[in-house]
């Protein structure tokens, strides 16, 4: 409760608006059982007597509920707008929190989370989270009421002040074990609610894998124990309310027929009046409602907690570490890694890298799968920080670098290239300023200046979710003109030409060949080799060997590897040449 009040006071005008319309709004329904027993007393009663009851008791009774219900209504309304201001600004920023602390968070985070429980964190338990704010000043102003009705029950009679503070007793005791009962059972329902967002995001994404194998059945088999767990924890939660709402939905009425029961030979002794007894009746049935939004209030808090945990498990999380220098320089860079180690989940991915790269030069790294390669690219340009070992660029510690730093200067491609579902003109640009002349240079430097034209509407197509109208070797050419289109002074290659024909990937090498950049390429096929002025062999997170091609032509295994794709082609000619 002090996180959701604290939250509301990050919103001033609208929390203001709320509490101030809530307190209103309970003294209302008070005013309401004083304008009803007012009524019952100088026109109900006098009118069942026979007696004349003058015009002015008629307008005055009338105006008296009219009066009350309309600034009732004008409280509801001014309530509802500002707590749905508090409640969703909240919502918003919480969600922005969380989703930009996930772009702080290093790689190596990111693999241990699947994007599914990511997506949970950022929306249903930031959802949970600030879901009881929509009754809170509500809440607030019930409590006011409740105060306002306990004085006015005392003030008419000492037993039916009693009768409503045991009342009001009896249902927060009730919510007392109400709330420990459901706390632990919230907590379990939003982890398995988390649980299957993460396996129904990847059943999503292994769509075309599972309809293409025919796992069908084998995937529901996998998703059904998740859902019967999220079920399970949802019915736990259903059972302990199932008890509790209709012991509190039927406290008040226990407590109407207690007055009824002591307060009517009150009446008849006249100790108590008519419009005093239905005024009290009508005070009793009215608590009804803030004890209710109370409860509710109340029953919203373990389930608000348990998310709150869950979003704070992930603004806790140290967000990779930056400092406070700038690259010198604007050309190329000159990239040193001494000694680099890279530990993950106790496995050694690269040990003991000494590599140098000279500003503007093409490096090729190559290796069988799993070597490495991936893990020395991220190392090198920055991507993730070595566990051992130091990278520098033009000298400077990468750890050492300002936030931004590091992005301005190094641009990635990797051979899973990924595109918004935007038109290709923001996919290049990425909200940068650029013209028309530089979109169309990147996009003949990476030979898809074609594919662009070729398109319905040029650059303003808009492209399927992830680039799925586009084939993979048109999405990694996009790529590549987005990365050139930043001009960076160094380029990361992951395989990114590994979707390419030949001839597209000649025309791609040859355009990276006189680019200005360092380059750091990684990939095993023997094109990008006519390119590079150094090649590095890398096996078992190791550096192997290294020197320019004509160096390494006598290692067999960089022979095996390089050639293995001449060796494939071969063998799909061998194949489709009829045997005479």
């Amino acid at each position: 409760m002090r996180y959701l009040f604290a939250g509301a006071r990050a919103h001033p005008v609208p929390a203001s608006a709320a509490a101030v319309a809530g307190l209103v709004n309970g003294a209302t329904m008070v005013g309401g059982a004083a304008a009803v027993g007012w009524a019952t007393d100088h026109v109900v009663v006098p009118a069942l007597a026979g007696q004349h009851v003058p015009a002015g008791d008629w307008w005055s009774s009338a105006l008296f509920v009219l009066g009350v219900s309309a600034v009732r209504w004008t409280t509801i309304f001014v309530r509802g707008v500002a707590t749905g201001r508090v409640q969703f600004r909240a919502q918003a920023e919480t969600r922005r929190a969380v989703t930009h602390h996930y772009l702080e968070l290093d790689q190596a985070w990111h693999r241990r989370h699947s994007p599914g429980r990511l997506l949970a964190h950022a929306v249903s338990d930031v959802d949970a989270q600030w879901s009881p704010v929509q009754f809170m000043f509500f809440a607030f102003g019930m409590l006011f009421m409740l105060f306002l009705a306990l004085t006015e029950l005392f003030r008419r009679d000492v037993s039916l002040g009693l009768t409503g503070l045991g009342l009001i007793g009896a249902v927060l005791g009730i919510n007392v074990v109400y709330q420990r009962l459901l706390a632990p059972r919230a907590r379990q329902a939003q982890e398995a609610r988390g649980a299957t967002g993460a396996v129904a995001h990847e059943s999503i994404e292994a769509g075309p894998v599972v309809r293409s194998l025919g796992l069908i059945e084998q995937e529901d088999a996998r998703f059904t124990p998740v859902v019967e767990r999220l079920r399970a924890a949802d019915l736990r939660m259903a059972a302990i309310s199932s008890i509790f709402d209709p012991v509190l939905e039927l406290l008040p009425t226990a407590a109407v027929l207690v007055v009824l029961a002591t307060a009517t030979p009150r009446v008849a002794s006249g100790a108590l009046t008519v419009g005093d007894l239905v005024g009290v009746v009508y005070l009793l049935i009215t608590v009804a409602i803030p004890l209710n939004v109370i409860s509710r209030f109340l029953s919203m808090l373990p389930m608000s907690g348990a998310g709150r945990d869950r979003v704070r498990s992930v603004l806790a999380t140290p967000a990779a570490r930056h400092g406070d220098r700038e690259l010198p320089g604007d050309g190329p860079l000159r990239v040193d890694v001494r000694g680099a180690r890279l530990v993950r989940d106790g496995r050694a991915l690269i040990s003991g890298v000494r590599l140098s790269l000279a500003p503007g030069t093409v490096t090729v790294v190559v290796g069988a799968v799993g070597a490495g390669k991936t893990t020395l690219l991220d190392v090198a340009g920055g991507q993730s920080h070595p566990s051992a070992g130091t990278v520098r660029f033009d000298g400077v510690d990468v750890r050492d670098l300002a936030r931004g730093e590091v992005p301005a200067a190094v641009a990635v491609v990797s051979q899973n290239p990924f595109l918004f579902a935007e038109p290709i003109r923001d996919n290049l640009t990425l909200g940068r300023p650029c013209s028309e002349d530089e979109l169309w240079a990147a996009l003949r430097l990476a030979a898809a200046d074609e594919i662009v034209r070729g398109l319905p509407d040029g650059l303003d197509t808009v492209v399927g979710e992830r680039g799925a109208t586009l084939s993979g070797g048109q999405r990694q050419r996009i790529c590549l003109a987005r990365a050139l289109l930043r001009r960076p002074r160094l380029l990361l290659l992951d395989d990114a030409t590994s979707a390419l024909d030949p001839a597209v990937e000649r025309q791609v090498l040859d355009g990276l060949a006189g680019l200005g950049a360092t380059v750091l390429f990684s990939t095993n096929r023997p094109g990008p080799l006519s390119i590079a002025d150094r090649v590095v062999l890398v096996r078992a997170g190791r550096i192997a060997a290294d020197g320019t091609p004509d160096e390494l032509a006598g290692d067999e295994e960089y022979r095996r590897i390089v050639t293995a794709y001449d060796h494939d082609e071969e063998t799909v000619r061998d194949a489709r040449t009829p045997a005479r």
